[in-house]
């Protein structure tokens, strides 16, 4: 069952003690992430079905809002998923971004860099690496 998109997203870019560069995270401070298998150009999410389950993507209500910390505004935007929902994406590059569920709580970064494509992402959509 999908679940209802809230009507307000906060993105906020920290750095903490596992990852001294600029990273984004939530209003849960949960760490978000972009995957290398999207497409930027055009902006396309390929994580989809059980995939999607596993990193959940970032969405918003059609016509939310967003809140931003450190991240530019014109950096911000939003794509239509294949399932219809409304994802949330850092635009420079086009990366669409997501959350991991097995994350434990706020600012774990288990799943960066895993199988070389799941990379936590910086405030202009780049990948947040040492």
């Amino acid at each position: 069952m999908q679940e209802t998109p809230p009507k307000s997203v906060q993105l906020s870019a920290v750095t903490s003690p596992q990852l001294p560069v600029a990273h984004l995270i939530n209003i849960n401070q949960a760490a978000l992430y972009r995957f290398d298998g999207d497409t930027a150009d055009p902006s396309r999410s390929n994580c989809n079905d059980a995939r999607a389950s596993k990193w959940p993507p970032v969405t918003i209500k059609e016509g939310g809002n967003v809140y931003l910390a450190g991240v530019n505004p014109k950096e911000v935007g939003a794509i239509r998923r294949q399932d219809g929902q409304v994802q949330v994406k850092v635009m420079v590059g086009g990366w669409p971004v997501y959350r991991f569920s097995g994350d434990a709580g706020a600012g774990d970064l288990g799943r960066q860099g895993v199988d070389g494509r799941w990379f936590a992402v910086g405030p202009a959509g780049q990948e947040a690496v040492r």
